[in-house]
């Protein structure tokens, strides 16, 4: 991570994302822009973190650490997103993995700062909620990708969960994936079974699938086979 020291560049962000309007002068002196590189650690499971952090430039991935030491994808992370919420009111470890995808910058204010300066913020409050029920919806839709229902179904739900946005709006075309096993271990099939319908879904005309991507052809085909499981 560097610390980037352009008080100007910052002051941008802040108010290319309306934040500057939220927030008092006090409050935006104190904020740092950090850069990190493609593959950097930004969070790391079971470290406590320092900031509570706004991706302004690039994309993070979000990932969970199974019991066989394979890490797999939860979701993906794009401007405005925040990342560090879930540890503002609880001094929690974090529970997930987070890096950046791509050359990233993330506007950075000390949790301790946030505490002290904008829990009494109500604009500050419906960002902080909003981001957070998104959170709380993702990953309930996550359990359920354990369910009874089809693998199909199942599938699609995980590849909408990744590409689209908290309003269930395409943000990404395509998924990057280091291996199909680490979606079979995260969906409770089998390896052969995810290839399968992977494959089946290809022929559909639905995806495009090779061997470190998955590329969404056909989205509202996906979105009617995740109908059961994806609001």
């Amino acid at each position: 991570m560097k610390v980037i020291g352009d008080r100007k560049q910052t002051t941008e962000y802040l108010s290319r994302f309306d934040l500057a309007a939220l927030l008092d002068k006090a409050v935006i002196d104190q904020f740092e822009l950090h850069r990190f590189e493609r593959g950097e650690d930004i969070f790391t499971i079971d470290e406590r973190p320092e900031y509570l952090y706004f991706l302004v430039k690039g994309k993070v991935k979000v990932s969970i650490l199974l019991r066989n030491g394979n890490r797999v994808l939860l979701r993906f992370c794009v401007p405005l997103s925040l990342l560090g919420d879930l540890e503002i009111a609880n001094d929690f470890a974090v529970r997930s993995s987070v890096s950046a995808v791509s050359e990233s910058e993330l506007l950075a204010l000390r949790l301790s700062r946030v505490r002290e300066n904008l829990m009494s913020n109500p604009a500050v409050l419906r960002l902080i909620i909003r981001e957070l029920s998104f959170k709380l919806y993702h990953n309930a839709v996550v359990k359920t990708l354990t369910s009874s229902a089809p693998l199909k179904t199942r599938i699609a739900t995980y590849l909408l969960l990744m590409t689209s946005d908290e309003r269930n709006e395409r943000m990404l075309d395509e998924l990057e994936t280091e291996s199909q096993a680490e979606i079979a271990e995260l969906l409770g099939a089998s390896y052969r079974h995810v290839n399968r319908v992977l494959n089946e879904l290809g022929r559909e005309g639905i995806l495009r699938v090779s061997r470190s991507q998955i590329k969404i052809v056909d989205f509202d085909k996906l979105k009617n086979l995740a109908s059961d499981l994806y609001g």
